[in-house]
């Protein structure tokens, strides 16, 4: 592969020459006082005509085309992983996949022609709580990759321009981190403790989530100091885990489990289970459908209906076994309705490290981080809405309605529900969906036969927030 500077220099459209200026003699018809032979142009009308200038070279092909600049990317990540002010953000990359997209984002960015497949950037960094240090820590980096292959500084200006636009996007906004700033005090006795340490990366890993919770980086400290708890045990740590956990929800600290991969779950889970609802005990049969609508909108994701009977007397629904993976960045199911007293498994299925918590009310808990095969079980006891994040992925979300309604079914990606086989009577109605805030609550009164009723939600907050209920 050549180097980027020298393919620059042999595309660029001021370097090694250039094509001809002036007149091109094989299509300069001759000047003289007779018409050429077989026209009968007048002498004044032949002209000398000026070549056309050569199209301007894209962006992209004065660096050299695709195999140069995935030679900078390589570059440039080989020195990201190893620069000590950044490379602790890329110990959770896949570092293949991040080359890539890099290689797609600066193809298409300089007129390449490439599709970009990843997520946009303030998606991508989002929750991450990027500071300007370490922003301009990226960019030194890049910057050393260019002056590695010689890049001409006109391109490298090109390059650089727009990733410079990108920094507000990326970088977290300073009143956000001065807020989630971690008291001084209390880190300085991290870095007095840190001291007594005797594994070198742990020392080091307590020493960069200091500096991460002096910056306000709360989250990413706290990442950084569940690294070195992985090496030196929770025991070890556990004097100073407060500083870092403070505020955070339960943590649940059992033995990981290994569970084998059959394949990836599907996108709901729930929709068929009121196959084992309480059958009517009279050859009366109801039957209820309708639409969900949010401020009077068909709303996009998914939901949940439930149906009490307004004389109370039901029977539980039978506990569930559920699992809930984590499956390229995402999780799957994405919507799971379960009766109370169910247990849920999370398993990671991805190469990467990910963890599962949850603020929710209903059940509050923080499984930590796990690599690939691992898993944990969380059983919940008490009806509600639980929604679901991986506290290092902002993009990733999942909803588990725990129901203790005798009748639910989970609302189709159209909008619409069905109860097929009721009891005739009176019912409560608690009605959810992915852009609502808390359950809706009316009643219905079911009669033998076809029922409709629409349900119109209201529309809840649409804040990510991160484990410690900070925006993301």
């Amino acid at each position: 592969m050549k180097k980027l500077g020298v393919v620059a220099c042999i595309v660029g459209a001021f370097a090694c020459g250039g094509g001809s200026k002036g007149k091109n003699p094989s299509t300069t018809p001759p000047t003289t006082s007779s018409p050429p032979t077989g026209t009968t142009e007048t002498p004044a009308a032949v002209q000398d005509k000026p070549a056309e200038p050569p199209a301007a070279k894209t962006l992209f092909e004065r660096l050299g085309g695709k195999p140069a600049i995935t030679a900078v990317v390589a570059e440039f990540v080989a020195r990201t992983t190893t620069d000590d002010k950044i490379k602790d953000r890329f110990f959770n990359v896949d570092a293949d996949k991040l080359k890539e997209l890099l290689v797609e984002f600066v193809c298409m960015a300089t007129g390449g022609g490439c599709q970009y497949t990843g997520r946009d950037m303030a998606t991508t960094h989002g929750g991450m709580d990027l500071s300007d240090d370490e922003f301009n820590a990226l960019a030194g980096d890049l910057v050393g990759a260019l002056d590695k292959f010689k890049v001409p500084e006109k391109e490298k200006g090109e390059l650089l321009a727009p990733i410079a636009a990108l920094q507000p996007q990326i970088v977290a906004p300073k009143d956000k981190l001065e807020k989630q700033k971690i008291d001084q005090a209390k880190l300085d006795a991290v870095t007095k403790f840190a001291a007594t340490q005797k594994d070198p990366e742990v020392q080091r890993l307590l020493a960069m989530a200091v500096t991460a919770g002096g910056r306000g980086q709360r989250n990413y400290a706290e990442q950084l100091f569940t690294r070195a708890e992985m090496i030196a045990g929770p025991k070890a740590l556990a004097k100073v885990a407060t500083t870092f956990r403070a505020g955070a929800p339960e943590r649940i600290t059992t033995p990981t489990k290994k569970m084998e991969d059959k394949g990836a779950q599907p996108l709901v889970v729930g929709k068929d289970d009121e196959a084992e609802a309480p059958k009517p005990k009279t050859p009366k049969v109801g039957m209820l459908h309708g639409s969900i609508k949010i401020d009077g909108k068909a709303p996009q994701g998914l939901g949940v209906v439930m149906l009490f009977p307004a004389k109370g007397g039901y029977a539980k629904r039978t506990a569930k076994q559920r699992v809930i993976e984590q499956r390229d960045k995402t999780f799957l199911p994405h919507v799971m309705a379960v009766p109370v007293g169910s247990t849920v498994s999370f398993p990671n299925f991805d190469t990467i490290y990910h963890n599962v918590f949850s603020l929710s009310k209903a059940k509050a808990f923080d499984l930590g981080m796990y690599k690939s095969g691992d898993t944990r079980d969380v059983k919940f006891d008490k009806p509600g809405i639980v929604r679901l994040g991986c506290n290092l992925h902002a993009s990733m979300s999942a909803y588990l309605i725990v129901v203790d309604a005798p009748h639910y079914v989970v609302v189709d990606s159209d909008g619409t529900y069905s109860f097929k086989a009721l009891a005739p009577g009176k019912y409560k109605v608690q009605a959810w969906h992915e852009p609502s805030g808390e359950p809706y609550m009316t009643e219905v009164d079911v009669k033998e036969g076809d029922n409709a009723q629409d349900l119109d939600l209201k529309a809840g907050s649409t804040v990510n927030p991160d484990k410690f209920g900070n925006a993301r």
